[in-house]
């Protein structure tokens, strides 16, 4: 069973799922598949959901102690 057939909703899993998802799909060679691609895809949209909340942050400290 894969992990799409297991998580229909794959945007739901938790973190560690989707990265052992990607890791299991990259060693068994089926990086084309479109399991994959849909698994790096919510990857990929959490990361740079994270990058863009840590950037604001960022620019919020940096304009409170300018100002």
């Amino acid at each position: 069973m894969s992990l799409v057939d297991a998580l229909p909703d794959v945007s739901t899993a938790n973190d560690f799922t989707l990265l052992e998802g990607l890791y299991q799909l990259a060693v068994s060679g089926h990086t084309s598949d479109t399991e994959f691609e849909q698994i790096d895809r919510v990857v990929y949209d959490r990361l740079m959901s994270s990058y863009d909340s840590a950037i604001v942050g960022s620019a919020r400290a940096l304009q409170s102690l300018a100002g």
